[in-house]
């Protein structure tokens, strides 16, 4: 992590619910929010303790006259007065900034925890959620939970203390008037108190319908070369609509809910506001209390409504709040579909060999492999071909341990990959994938994101070996250029030489192939094939080829067919028999397999 404004950053485990989640926020830092409530305290019962001492001075005002002068008693009011309210506004001031601090602080933490939860999900986890939606979950989850504690702090919290002490003091002048206050919360909250399950389950409808249209936009945006060539923006502006739709009935949903319970309090305010005076006055006309004491009670009911007021708000609030909490975690904190064991150890590789036992593996409910056997010595050059769906990505993706076999197992150097750390595992493997992934960074930080700490001569240098050094130079930022979102700032070639540049760079002992050279031109290929040949020295090899002439010259080519290894040999001995490999050799136009 580096320095600046998060420090002391140690990672957490995600919540799995929301009680979990809400604890793991405030246990951070539990006596700072001891001091809160404290401080939280002193500050909001100053209210009904200035009605109290306004309605001390005024009878003791009523029994003198003017030219008596005011009392001392009079004056230790007015100054007992400044000196609470001086105080309580200053302990409010010196939280607030400890807690803009504590807020700075623990939030951007937050957002890492979850985001570092999230992506050690699996492969499949991403390939069924929009990437922008999952974004949208983050923010929100980290938005919501500082409005959440904000809405219980200033709106809860202040007005359960503030009822609570004016209530008790109102029982103090006269029991009637604290038994009024009593029942004018609950006949108030109650109602309040009873909607808050549905406005969290609307509040759920909603999230969803935003992370949809969130998820729609990005979708949009990031795919808007084929949007463009296909002239479909029409087309995708309907479907925007489409989801937006949504996002309007379930808005309308949870507002209409919320000003439904809204209304019911400003009733129940215009009540309280015309019927308190009354009560107050025909009570000091019987001479039940005072004039203070009715001056008091006047001044604490008004607050009183103020205050109900915003313990509504703040309830209705918290349950939209929670609704949207609860949604992101419900998502984010899903349990991960592969995960390492509690003894798992480091991968140590020391010649590289794989091995497949007997290994089932079921993919969307279809057995894609039933007993699997493979072996690939050490130094090996493999190449796995075959038509569409015959289970290549399959098998390079099992060894990546991207998904999890249900029987057998797959070891390196004899090491179960089941049993190591999915870290250690992929850092002894590198990809050259069909489909290139950069990411919105400077030339020389996608190279070097092969080898975190290499230096800017090792990324040139990987840059050079992948012919890609060239093209780089002639750049008006050179290796600083912006490649942006995917690199969509690059040719396909320069995108694919970019990537094996970073595989060079991070010189892993397994090398997987996918396709690597088929976003190239034929010039461009044969100087990346000479830089292929160089990188596969000493390394375990797999290459994935449709195009079988970039595989012919490999030590050994093995051919699927609906998850089975159907052939195995070299390129001559396999045309030699005459079976599949050669039918797909033979039918071969330009050099590709057909489907």
């Amino acid at each position: 992590m580096s320095k600046g404004y998060i420090q002391n950053y140690k990672a957490q485990s995600v919540a799995k619910n929301l009680s979990q989640f809400l604890w793991q926020v405030v246990k951070r830092n539990p006596i700072m929010w001891a001091l809160f409530v404290i401080g939280d305290i002193i500050h909001y019962i100053r209210t009904p303790i200035t009605f109290i001492l306004i309605g001390i001075m005024i009878d003791e005002l009523t029994l003198i006259t003017p030219q008596d002068g005011i009392p001392s008693d009079v004056v230790w009011i007015i100054i007992w007065l400044f000196i609470l309210q001086t105080f309580a506004q200053s302990m409010h001031v010196i939280m607030g900034y400890r807690i803009l601090k504590w807020r700075a602080d623990t939030y951007p933490k937050i957002r890492i925890d979850l985001l570092d939860y999230l992506q050690n999900h699996s492969y499949q986890f991403f390939q069924n959620h929009f990437a922008g939606a999952l974004a949208r979950k983050i923010l929100e989850a980290v938005e919501n939970i500082n409005r959440f504690l904000e809405t219980i702090r200033i709106d809860i919290f202040a007005s359960i203390v503030t009822m609570t002490f004016t209530t008790i003091s109102a029982f103090f002048i006269h029991a009637y008037f604290g038994l009024f206050f009593v029942l004018f919360a609950i006949s108030v909250s109650l109602p309040t108190l009873m909607a808050l399950r549905k406005i969290k389950s609307r509040s759920l409808e909603y999230s969803h319908a935003r992370a949809n249209v969130t998820g729609h936009t990005v979708d949009c945006l990031s795919n808007n070369q084929a949007v463009r060539s296909f002239a479909t923006e029409d087309n995708e502006i309907e479907k925007h609509i489409e989801v937006t739709q949504d996002e309007i009935r379930t808005a309308i949903k949870l507002q209409l809910t919320m000003h439904q319970i809204s209304n019911f309090r400003r009733i129940s305010l215009i009540i309280l506001s015309a019927f308190m005076p009354f009560l107050c006055v025909y009570a000091w006309s019987i001479e039940l209390i005072t004039i203070g004491e009715a001056t008091t009670l006047i001044g604490m009911a008004f607050s009183l409504g103020g205050f109900v007021w915003n313990l509504g708000n703040g309830m209705t609030n918290v349950a939209d709040q929670l609704g949207y909490i609860s949604d992101a975690l419900t998502l984010i904190a899903k349990p991960h579909e592969v995960i390492d064991k509690d003894s798992a150890k480091d991968l140590e590789i020391k010649r590289s060999n794989i091995v497949i036992n007997d290994v089932i593996f079921k993919y969307s409910d279809q057995n894609l492999f039933e007993n699997l056997n493979l072996t690939i010595p050490q130094g090996q050059k493999l190449g796995l071909v075959g038509q569409s769906g015959a289970g290549k990505s399959s098998l390079v993706s099992l060894l990546l341990r991207l998904y999890d076999i249900q029987l057998g197992s797959i070891e390196i150097d004899g090491q179960n990959i089941a049993e190591v750390t999915q870290e250690s595992l992929r850092k002894n493997i590198a990809v050259i994938p069909q489909d290139t992934s950069l990411f919105h960074r400077t030339l020389m930080d996608n190279i070097r994101y092969g080898r975190l700490d290499a230096t800017d001569k090792e990324v040139i240098a990987a840059a050079k070996k992948a012919h890609a050094h060239d093209f780089i130079s002639e750049l008006p930022d050179g290796y600083e250029t912006l490649v942006g979102e995917r690199g969509v700032k690059l040719s396909g070639g320069q995108r694919q030489r970019v990537t094996i540049a970073r595989a060079i760079l991070k010189d892993a002992p397994i090398l997987i192939l996918d396709e690597a050279t088929s976003a190239l031109d034929s010039e461009s290929e044969k100087l990346i094939q000479n830089s292929l040949k160089t990188l596969m020295k000493g390394k375990t090899v797999i290459a994935i080829a449709h195009r079988l002439s970039t595989i012919a010259h490999l030590d050994r080519i093995i051919v699927m067919d609906k998850g089975q290894i159907v052939e195995d040999g070299t390129h001559e001995e396999l045309l030699k028999d005459e079976k599949h490999y050669a039918k797909l050799w033979s039918m071969q136009s330009g050099g590709f397999l057909g489907e």
